[in-house]
């Protein structure tokens, strides 16, 4: 079920909280759990936010609340009053990202070639992906995502449908510089250090 943010959310959480046990995941939840200070925030969603407090302010053995955010620092104060843990998953090391190298090159060109959908040129895939990982500091686990959904769009469009490791450095230096260039957004935000932001 999803609740729809606006006017009508309200009468949504209140519903849902009422009449079902569940397990609500917030994901982003600083986008709508924010500090209640903000000058910024909407008369709909400071309402929201209030009923989701109200429903959320004791115990309760029908529900459990787990919330994803990058950005914890700007949750309301009364949400972090509400959580027994809090857990923070850092960016990956060296090994999970040449983990997370091999999974992503394995599903978006090993995959393709044994169906026969595109060629690869020989090189010594392991060696080029541990190259990759060291250079990838600083990634996280959806960039890396995106470097090998790229590198399936690079095979896709050679013309002779063949994936080549300079396809794998092109699209590495891309993605080092997509990443700078949000480093430098970060700290001109003055968010620099949060994870996976």
């Amino acid at each position: 079920m999803y609740i729809i943010l606006g006017s009508t959310q309200i009468q949504q959480e209140h519903f849902i909280f009422l009449y079902f046990s569940l397990l609500l995941f917030v994901d982003e939840a600083d986008a709508f759990l924010r500090k209640r200070t903000e000058t910024q925030m909407s008369e709909d969603m400071r309402s929201c936010l209030n009923a989701f407090l109200y429903r959320t302010g004791e115990s309760s053995k029908n529900m459990m609340l787990v919330m994803a955010s990058n950005r914890p620092d700007h949750l309301d104060w009364a949400i972090n009053d509400r959580l027994d843990e809090m857990v923070e998953f850092p960016l990956p090391g060296l090994e999970e990202r040449e983990q997370l190298l091999q999974l992503y090159y394995k599903l978006y060109v090993s995959d393709l070639v044994e169906k026969g959908d595109i060629e690869v040129e020989e090189f010594d895939v392991d060696s080029v992906l541990r190259d990759i990982a060291e250079r990838s500091e600083g990634f996280s686990g959806r960039e890396i995502s995106k470097l090998g959904i790229a590198l399936q769009a690079s095979a896709y469009a050679s013309p002779d449908r063949t994936f080549r490791p300079q396809m794998l450095l092109e699209r590495l230096a891309e993605s080092l510089a997509a990443n700078k260039q949000k480093s430098v957004w970060k700290k001109h935000e003055g968010i620099e250090g949060l994870v996976g932001t």
